[in-house]
């Protein structure tokens, strides 16, 4: 089999688990909700103030998802030495890279769209054709995010101090993703569609640097003890 049949298969694994545990997207959503909460109360009752940090605030709840979402679904790999079972099982290691990272794109996608719609209620961030246009951002944001964070969460899942380490490698490597996500939606929400245009190239260049760099680097990387 190629690597891309073996990635869609493992894939599916991984949605397919999801879908009847719901681990991750519970985990991830519970803690996006609560930082979108949070901050925005810290932000104060201020309505065009809340709708001009909208972007801000629901992609920092978002990067605190993320992490909550890529520990959880590693979790479920490594149980039972599942992982090692998997390493012997695939031709093509880098297929479980590329798997992962498309799983982790669908489930931070689907959950970018629950925030939206939680910051569209509680941001003052008002429903309208600006919001459609958020679709292909979040999928773009989403492979963005899921490429870097399946790469570190395969260099950090051998480690006994993996809960901590993940969140303090992962995060400042997802900077550049919160930058051009908020840059992009602002852009968008404020009617000034064009403007988002190179946020979106940046994001689509930042991907494909990520996907090659972790296939590069997984094999090496992910190799069981």
């Amino acid at each position: 089999m190629t690597l891309l049949s073996d990635a869609l298969g493992l894939a599916v694994k991984d949605l397919r688990i999801e879908l009847r545990t719901r681990d991750a997207l519970a985990a991830g959503g519970a803690l996006g909700a609560i930082a979108l909460v949070v901050i925005g109360l810290a932000a104060g009752p201020d309505l065009v103030r809340l709708r001009a940090l909208a972007p801000s605030l629901t992609w920092i709840a978002l990067l605190y998802a993320a992490v909550a979402m890529a520990d959880r679904l590693e979790q479920i790999d490594r149980r039972d030495d599942a992982f090692s079972a998997l390493w012997l099982t695939v031709g093509d290691r880098r297929s479980i890279y590329v798997g992962r990272a498309l799983s982790l794109t669908i489930v931070i996608a689907v959950l970018q769209v629950g925030l939206w719609v939680l910051a569209s209620v509680l941001l003052n961030v008002v429903p309208g054709p600006a919001l459609l246009g958020l679709a292909p951002l979040s999928l773009l944001t989403s492979a963005s995010a899921a490429s870097v964070t399946a790469t570190v969460s395969a260099l950090v899942a051998a480690s006994r101090q993996r809960a901590l380490l993940l969140p303090v490698v992962l995060l400042p490597l997802l900077v550049p993703t919160l930058l051009a996500g908020v840059q992009a939606s602002g852009a968008l929400l404020d009617g000034r569609a064009p403007d988002s245009i190179g946020w979106l190239v940046l994001l689509v260049a930042q991907t494909a640097l990520s996907v090659g760099l972790g296939l590069l680097v997984y094999e090496t990387a992910a190799t069981p003890e």
